[in-house]
């Protein structure tokens, strides 16, 4: 009788756990469709929840590092990717996932190190392969390897020639490499296979504005602002062809909203700089290519900031 019972209870005791078991799985694919959703908030109280009662499963980290991630959380969607990474050390998704969080936050050489690892342990047949070799390309460009980037982006699209993420990268890349034109025809292609698709839009913007087509840059932003009303990247671009235009009203006023919807753009600050410098106020100019420099400007794009500095800040200390 007393093993009856205690047959009983091992199957009750399983049952319940192969329950807890479903439940877990289906909690876990909703905070996935919230977080695809935009709905962060309440993917991350389901995967909050789902992590008091089981700490050790890698999958909750990693989702839970996506959605600090979505929010724009760097720091602690990196714990959590390094969290579920000490869990599960052969997971090349959640190195990929972490290459993407070093890569938004301007760390282009971390980002590499995470993309090569995801692709030592990535199988030849999965599609993450070539997903994440185009990735690559994108930190390689931030890294100034334009060379290395375009093989990424090349590599990306011999696989999937209709591979939009590939085809941006390779219309930006091509200009770094002195061919701006054949860069546009790429950008063009992006915009035939998806009209609304803002980063192309952009970037077809920078080629025009590298060409002295002012017009159609300006034209260019204006489509990513209607899309993207907050887009701090655009109102920064269009304001740097108004100052290229030499209205400089307009290029400021564009500038200072670049810097409200995105104050971590060093880039921003070094336009505003040239607003000021043209404007004659060189103590506000010199405040912001100091800003500029401290968010990161020269370790991303030279040291052109550095220069203005010693043209116009240096020799301004000297008179005093």
């Amino acid at each position: 009788m007393k093993s009856i019972m205690t047959l009983l209870l091992l199957l009750v005791t399983l049952f319940a756990a192969a329950q807890q078991t479903k439940q877990d799985s289906l909690l876990f694919d909703q905070a996935q469709t919230l977080l695809v959703e935009g709905k962060y908030d309440e993917a991350l109280t389901i995967i909050n929840r789902l992590l008091i009662s089981n700490h050790n499963n890698p999958d909750y980290f990693d989702l839970c590092g996506e959605i600090y991630m979505s929010k724009h959380i760097a720091d602690t969607a990196l714990f959590n990717f390094n969290t579920a990474l000490m869990l599960d050390p052969e997971n090349p998704y959640i190195y990929s996932h972490r290459a993407h969080t070093f890569l938004s936050i301007q760390m282009p050489n971390k980002s590499i190190d995470d993309y090569n690892r995801a692709l030592k342990l990535i199988k030849d047949d999965d599609t993450l392969k070539y997903t994440t070799i185009g990735n690559r390309g994108s930190a390689r460009q931030m890294e100034r390897d334009f060379q290395g980037a375009y093989e990424d982006f090349k590599t990306a699209l011999k696989f999937d020639s209709l591979n939009i993420q590939a085809l941006i990268g390779m219309g930006s890349i091509l200009d770094d490499l002195g061919k701006p034109r054949d860069g546009i025809a790429y950008l063009e292609k992006v915009i035939r296979l998806s009209p609304n698709e803002s980063s192309a839009i952009c970037n077809l913007g920078f080629r025009y504005l590298d060409l002295g087509e002012y017009k159609k840059a300006i034209a260019m932003f204006n489509k990513v602002l209607e899309l993207s009303p907050n887009d701090g990247v655009a109102y920064n671009n269009r304001g740097y062809v108004k100052y290229k235009k030499n209205d400089l009203k307009g290029a400021l006023k564009d500038i200072e909203l670049a810097i409200k919807y995105y104050p971590a753009n060093s880039y921003a600050f070094r336009n505003r700089a040239l607003i000021y410098l043209a404007m004659k106020q060189q103590e506000k100019a010199c405040e912001d290519l100091q800003y500029a420099i401290q968010l990161g400007f020269t370790l991303m794009y030279g040291n052109e900031v550095q220069e203005l500095i010693e043209k116009h800040c240096l020799l301004k200390d000297t008179h005093k």
